[in-house]
This record gives structure tokens, sequence and C-alpha cells, in this order.
């Protein structure tokens, strides 16, 4: 049994003796091919790595970041250097960069400065942690004041690299100009996301505010207190389609002594077809880099845009034939009453054989919207009451009671506006202009 006991002792002990080694070698490998996924999962940063030392219990590594400039192309250069430290189980990997020598940045940063640090684990996922240090900066020439307080943000990433989890503190900024002042108070964000397919994340965020002041010499300050956005995709109908909403919502504004509240704005997009939602995507994307790197030659560059714009027509004609419904709605307190909107566009899903083309979409698209905005808003305010007093004129919002409203309905290329129906002219057949009139 004693024997046993050493014989299990000694394996213990070799493995932690190799495990700093094992962990360096695979902390390796994890950098380079996180690098590389990294450089095409985004057209704005570029990481190269010039140099990696591997040693026992740690390793030296150095490169570029490339700040990229989509529209361009053009890179700015800033060099890295990272102390990797290995553990048993992890390696730890803090990083250095060649900030620039200014003034400035020493003033703003004159004793603790940025840092950022990479955890990776045997298993290959990583941390990714950004520490920014309080800053407290009086510009001398103008008076101008900053004053931030510490903040840190942190990105968890799965060994598959298909699941992101992001969060970030921003406790509090204040800054001052001889003409207004600006403060924020508690921003947070979260993050939650899986890739589905393709370019396509779903998860769940959140982005929240306690507060936000802008004051401006001569104004009332506005104050915004309680934002809160939360947003949710979920995949449905066996990962074919993916669903997904947008909740903002609003305490309240502080206006002049003033407070109005609460607001909200929720938006929806409803069984969106995967397969055409990343075909969309991905012919935007080759729209992009056709417009950063147009060539010498005007007629080439002409006949790839048009090209990729009817890529881009047609997949939006494919997600639209797929079946999709999207919807908002807005409600806003005001002092002279509540302001109401909602919006329903949807689609019927249809065989790929009767497509409609997106120019004809009328034909087959359905929705429904109604406006309330009470008549004092438009009294109060005489630049709002000059938009209102045109639509009320033709019909479009009607008076009832205390409120300018609006009930409309597309259906079979007939619009119906408060109880008027009027036919929607299909293309080509003139009378568009009639209308309008």
């Amino acid at each position: 049994m004693k024997k046993a006991w050493i014989i299990a002792g000694g394996v213990v002990v070799v493995a932690a003796v190799a495990a700093p080694w094992a962990v360096g070698m695979l902390t390796e490998q994890h950098w380079q091919s996180a690098t590389g996924e990294f450089n095409e999962s985004q057209p704005f940063f570029v990481i190269e790595t010039d140099q990696y030392e591997r040693g026992y219990l740690g390793s030296t590594a150095s490169g570029q970041v490339y700040v990229v400039d989509p529209d361009t192309g053009e890179r700015h250069p800033m060099g890295w250097t990272g102390d990797v430290s290995h553990g048993i189980t992890s390696s730890t990997i803090l990083f250095n960069f060649d900030l620039p020598d200014d003034e400035v940045f020493d003033r703003i940063f004159p004793d603790d400065k940025p840092t950022v640090k990479v955890t990776t684990s045997a298993w290959g996922s990583s941390l990714v942690e950004l520490d920014v240090p309080a800053i407290d900066y009086t510009d001398e020439a103008s008076g101008e004041t900053v004053n931030v307080s510490q903040g840190f943000a942190t990105l968890e990433v799965s060994s598959d690299g298909e699941q992101l989890d992001f969060i970030t503190r921003w406790p509090g900024l204040v800054l001052r100009t001889a003409e207004a002042r600006v403060s924020l108070e508690n921003l947070n964000m979260e993050q939650q996301s899986t890739l589905l397919t393709g370019s396509l994340w779903t998860g769940d965020g959140s982005v929240t505010m306690d507060k936000l002041s802008v004051a401006v010499q001569g104004e009332p300050e506005v104050v915004l207190e309680g934002l809160e956005m939360n947003s949710s995709s979920t995949p449905v109908k066996d990962d074919k389609a993916v669903s997904a909403t947008v909740t903002t919502t609003l305490d309240k504004v502080v206006h002049g002594g003033q407070s109005y509240g609460p607001h909200s704005l929720d938006v929806q997009l409803q069984e969106m077809d995967v397969a055409a939602w990343n075909e969309m995507l991905e012919a935007i994307e080759t729209v992009q880099q056709l417009s950063a790197s147009a060539g010498d030659d005007p007629q080439q560059a002409y006949e790839q845009q048009m090209q990729a714009t009817m890529a881009v027509s047609g997949s939006i004609e494919k997600l639209m034939a797929r079946g999709m419904t999207a919807i908002t709605d807005l409600n806003i307190t005001s002092p002279e009453g509540p302001v109401t909107g909602y919006l329903r566009v949807s689609h019927p899903e249809q065989p790929d054989e009767d497509r409609v083309p997106l120019m004809l979409i009328a034909q087959t698209i359905e929705g429904e919207m109604s406006v309330k905005i009470p008549v004092a808003l438009g009294e109060q305010y005489p630049e709002l009451g000059e938009q209102l007093m045109p639509m009320v004129m033709q019909g479009a919002l009607v008076e009832e009671g205390d409120f300018y409203v609006m009930d409309a309905s597309l259906n079979n290329m007939t619009v119906n506006l408060n109880g008027q129906e009027m036919p929607i002219p299909m293309p080509g057949m003139g009378g568009g202009s009639s209308m309008l009139q």
C-alpha cells in the first residue's frame, strides 16, 4: 500500500512539473488560432505576432496591432509586447503597448496606465480583462476638465470561439467646459452571445445608465434618469429562423424643472430566415469591401458594385419571401398627454418560384399603423405644429377630442387611412404623383 502511495505521489509530482510546459505549448497554439479568428471576425483591428519565445514557466511575445480604416483600408500600427506566465491549468498574458510619447497622454495617465490581461485555460477558453485607471485631467490652455472613474471590461470566450460573455462597468464621467457640463453615472453593459451560424449570433444583452445630464450655459439643464436597453435574440423553427426583441425604457426626463416619464420603445423582428439573413449580411459586406478597394478601372468597379447591389436586393427578396414580421411600439409621456405609436409590417412565406421582386413588394406585404399625438403638444411647440398641420389638412391625421390620431392599414395593394381606402398604383401605371397632391 505504501508503494502505491509513493507511485501515485510520483505521478502527481511529474504532472505538476510537466504542466507548465504543456500549458505553455497550448497557450502558444491557442494564441495563434485566436488572433487569426479575431482578425477574420471584424474589419477594424489586425493583430500580428512578430516573435513568440516559449519558456518553461513563462514566455515572451511581441508584435503589432493595426487600427484599420474600413473605408480606405489604411492601417495605423502600434507595437505590443506580452509577458506570459505558465500555470498548471492556465496561462496569463499581460500586455504592454507602445503608447504614444505624448505630453497630454502622460498627464491623463500620470501614474497607472491602462492594462490588458488575457488568461487562457488548458482546455482553450479565454478571459480578456481591460482595466482603465481613474482620470483627472485639466487642459491648462482652455480650462476644460475631464474626470472619469476607474472602469473595467471583461470578455470571456469559449474554447470553440462560439460563445462570448462581455461585461463592462463605467461608474462615472464629468466633462466641464466654459459653456457646458456633461455628467454620466453608472454605465453598465452586458452581452451573452452564441454563434448560430455564419455571421449570425443569438443571445441576451443589456445596457443600463443611472443618469445623464447636460447643462449648457443659458439653457435649462436636461437630465435623463433610469435608461435601460434590453435585447434578446432566439433561434426558432429548429434553428432555421431567428426572432429578436430590443426594448428601451427611460424612467424620466427632467427639463426646466419639470419631470416627464416613463417612456418606452419596443422593436421586434419575428421569424427571420437564418440562411437568407446570413446571405444578406455577406452581400452587404461585399458591397463595403468593394467600396473600400475600388481600383483604377472605373468600369470594372461599377460593374462589381452593380453585381453586389443586385446580390443585396436578391437576399432581401429572399428574406421577405421566407416570411417575416417587424413590430415597433412607442410610448412617450408628455405634460400635454401620452404620445403613442404602433407599426406592424409582415410578409407571408412564399415558394421561391413565386418570389416577388423588391420593387413589387407592396403587392404581398401587409401592415397596420396607429399614431396618437396630443393637440396641445403642437400648440406648445410651434415647430412640431408646423409639421403636423399639413398632415391634418391632407387627412393623414384626424382630430378626435384632445388628440390627433391616425389609423392605417395595408392589404391587397390597398391602403385604408382613417376609413378612406386608396389603391396603390402598380409601378409603371402612372397616377402616383396625383396621390401626393
